[in-house]
């Protein structure tokens, strides 16, 4: 009886992943990530680096790690090679820099991470927590007009319920 209770939970736990989840946790099997105390260092120590922000324009616009560079998740498979409009010459340009991407959470950031290893980048990672984690540490952000965004707003805009409407029946 006991044997059985254990795989009726087991099932129970895994049905609750949902397929993003899931699509998510296979691709963190690849990708490494770093904590967001970690890349305050990492972007003192390392001026190479490159934080590439995935969100879309209007997150970004509202809020972003300075200097990051904003390529929204749609165009990134464009902006990393020559030859197509979306082109942007420092991804396109080599495939062994160091590069940290950013998204809200940490998920969106773990699959374009892996797009981009699949793509030949070889030093690619993912900013566990994403902007989320970056904002709970109370780590300085700035808006699209380069001024410092108060944490606490920003703090309501990244923690919003879903929408009733979009919640599983």
């Amino acid at each position: 009886m006991l044997k059985w209770q254990l795989w009726s939970l087991k099932k129970a736990i895994v049905n609750k992943v949902d397929d993003y989840q899931r699509l998510v946790a296979k691709a963190l099997r690849t990708v490494g990530e770093v904590l967001p105390w970690d890349l305050v260092d990492e972007i003192k120590q390392n001026p190479g680096l490159l934080v590439l922000d995935i969100r879309e324009s209007d997150e970004f616009q509202m809020m972003h790690i300075k200097d990051s560079l904003h390529v929204p998740r749609g165009l990134l498979e464009g902006a990393c090679v020559w030859n197509y409009d979306d082109t942007i010459s420092v991804l396109a340009k080599t495939r062994d820099q160091s590069i940290v991407v950013v998204c809200r959470s940490g998920n969106r950031s773990a699959l374009a991470a892996l797009t981009m290893q699949q793509m030949g980048f070889e030093n690619v990672r993912s900013l566990k927590l994403g902007i989320k984690g970056w904002n709970d540490n109370d780590l300085e952000m700035l808006n699209n007009q380069g001024d410092i965004v108060d944490i606490d707003e920003i703090d309501e805009v990244l923690n919003r319920a879903v929408e009733k409407s979009k919640l599983q029946p």
